[in-house]
């Protein structure tokens, strides 16, 4: 919640809600901003929700879709009733109506869309959800490069943007092809009669309708953009992506990663129904189970190598859990710079640094091992085989690390799909096999 005051207006509201008083809660909520007035909503009773979003203006429920997650957008939209959702969606941003008819049955989306009647918005529902084309918006400023300072300055005036589509004045020629931009203070300052061509900057970024929203919001990112334009094949301006837009896409494709990576569907959330969570965590789960019979099995084949020698069971778990955390810092590293586009023509060089990472990180923490094994012991070659099979299982768990996201990609599948579980099968196995088939090569000095 954005303060204190807007958490007192919240319960306030709640309290003249229960006790039925729309008058006061419509005049109440009227000065909440659309994101607390959405947290309000959502925290109601169905049929509360129903009647106070009955009882709102049109616009404000509008504006209150521009501030959902995917998971409320639905519920929203049940409450709002498919019926009304022209009404409401009349003067929303083009994005945000296209968002929200997305999530509606076919038949549902031919309707509203032919009940709405506004062309920018089925043009935009013909690009892919996920594409730049389907994330733009129409809401920008064009003006020719033929055209004066002074004519570009009156028609601002007659055209009173919106703050928010004042970021950039975007440069067209007679083609509609995008040709650059201009500053508002290059506007300003310049001589009435300079044609805007002589004074638009032509180092532009744009992206194509058809570029997916991750590589535009990267674009954002690198070159410190306030929004993004977007362009057809020919070069011309179909429409702009505006920075908080393409932030909540960096943030929702860092959730998607963080959450496969640790086996979870990302649609899940902390308050998701109880059999939903099950059936998204369950197979992984499962999969796990079968993963982990790797180490168990190769335990097994050494089985008279730790009869005879019992110690090794105490630094089996260490070794192998020293190497699955090298292994998942490695994969995490791998799978941010796959998801940044940072591995490109330079893989060799990125392995080959990551692996002499791994080796002197081995080394380092087998050295400890070997230490603490011979104060504990006093077996020299005790703490011989713990830097031996540390130092390998480090290096191995380096390698694994990298390629597992890097063949799940050549895979055509998600870099961040459960790599965790794959990276701790190989490491466990690994690990054990280093540490119990080095000491079955000198079991004899082990008494």
């Amino acid at each position: 919640m954005a303060d204190e005051s807007a958490v007192e207006l919240l319960a306030d509201a709640k309290s003249l809600i229960r006790a039925g008083e729309w008058g006061k809660v419509v005049a109440l909520v009227a000065s909440l901003h659309p994101a607390d007035l959405v947290d309000l909503s959502l925290d109601l009773e169905e049929s509360e929700r129903r009647e106070l979003l009955d009882r709102l203006p049109t616009d404000i429920v509008g504006e209150m879709f521009g501030f959902v997650e995917d998971d409320e957008l639905r519920e929203l939209i049940r409450s709002v009733g498919v019926e009304d959702l022209p009404a409401v969606l009349e003067e929303v941003d083009d994005n945000v109506a296209v968002d929200v008819i997305q999530q509606l049955e076919p038949d549902e989306r031919e309707e509203t869309l032919a009940a709405l009647d506004r062309e920018e918005v089925a043009d935009l529902m013909q690009f892919r959800e996920e594409s730049a084309g389907g994330l733009m918006s129409r809401g920008f400023v064009a003006l020719n490069e033929g055209i004066t300072v002074q004519q570009a300055i009156d028609y601002l005036r007659v055209l009173r943007p919106p703050a928010d589509r004042a970021y950039y004045l975007y440069i067209v020629d007679n083609e509609k092809r995008l040709q650059g931009t201009v500053s508002i203070r290059d506007l300003l300052v310049s001589a009435p009669r300079t044609t805007l061509g002589e004074i638009t900057q032509r180092d532009i970024h744009a992206v194509n309708t058809q570029t997916d929203q991750e590589e535009a919001a990267r674009t954002l990112q690198r070159y410190n953009l306030l929004a993004v334009p977007v362009v057809d094949d020919e070069g011309r301006l179909e429409g702009v992506m505006a920075a908080e837009d393409l932030i909540d896409v960096l943030q929702e494709e860092a959730t998607e990663d963080m959450y496969r990576m640790a086996g979870l569907d990302e649609e899940e959330a902390l308050g998701a129904p109880f059999r939903r969570s099950i059936r998204l965590r369950l197979p992984w789960l499962l999969v796990n189970v079968f993963a982990a019979f790797a180490g168990a099995i190769v335990v097994g084949l050494f089985h008279s190598t730790v009869e005879k020698a019992v110690v090794l069971a105490a630094f089996m778990p260490v070794v192998a859990n020293q190497s699955g955390v090298t292994g998942y810092q490695t994969s995490t590293i791998v799978v941010r710079a796959l998801a940044l586009g940072e591995i490109r023509g330079n893989a060799q060089r990125v392995l080959a640094r990551e692996m002499l990472i791994g080796l002197a990180n081995g080394i380092v923490v087998g050295l400890l091992l070997a230490t603490i094994g011979l104060v504990v012991t006093g077996n020299e070659t005790l703490a011989g085989i713990l830097l031996v099979s540390m130092t390998l299982a480090s290096v191995v768990a380096t390698l694994v690390g990298q390629l597992v996201p890097l063949a799940l990609r050549a895979l055509g599948a998600d870099p961040a799909l459960a790599s965790s579980i794959f990276v701790t099968m190989a490491t466990d196995a690994m690990s054990f096999l280093f540490l119990l088939g080095t000491a079955s090569l000198v079991i004899g000095r082990l008494d």
